[in-house]
């Protein structure tokens, strides 16, 4: 298969996943009600924020890391994260008048996300980055 057809296929299977997972994930913030605050779309945006500084070193030590990106980064995680969702609950929070929360829902998604990144790539680091 060439490459760009395994790429395609990765990124398709990695997405099914990462739709399916990011659903379940959702259902279970559903049952569990969290008193209205989008924790959900928090959990699976901050994890996937953590898994793809993770993946960006496990990666770059792969035979082929065009396909471990495709299938990790832009399927798994493009599917399981969602700026979408955020942007319909802070859209939800505009109209309800929330202000306190849209502010720390914002400040959540981007700190979180950013410190996660961070986290995940210093532990990839720890895991499979250079010895010295």
């Amino acid at each position: 298969m060439s490459g760009a057809w395994s790429q395609t296929l990765a990124v398709a299977l990695g997405g099914a996943f990462g739709a399916v997972l990011r659903y379940a994930i959702n259902q279970f913030f559903l049952r569990h009600g969290y008193g209205g605050v989008p924790s959900a779309t928090l959990v699976v945006n901050v994890v996937g924020c953590f898994c793809a500084g993770l993946f960006l070193v496990w990666i770059e030590q792969r035979i082929d890391p065009a396909f471990w990106r495709a299938l990790l980064i832009t399927g798994v995680l493009g599917a399981l994260t969602t700026f979408s969702a955020l942007g319909l609950e802070v859209w939800q929070l505009l109209r309800a008048e929330r202000w306190g929360l849209i502010a720390i829902t914002l400040a959540a998604h981007v700190g979180l996300g950013v410190f996660a990144v961070g986290s995940g790539w210093h532990l990839g680091q720890a895991l499979w980055g250079p010895r010295g």
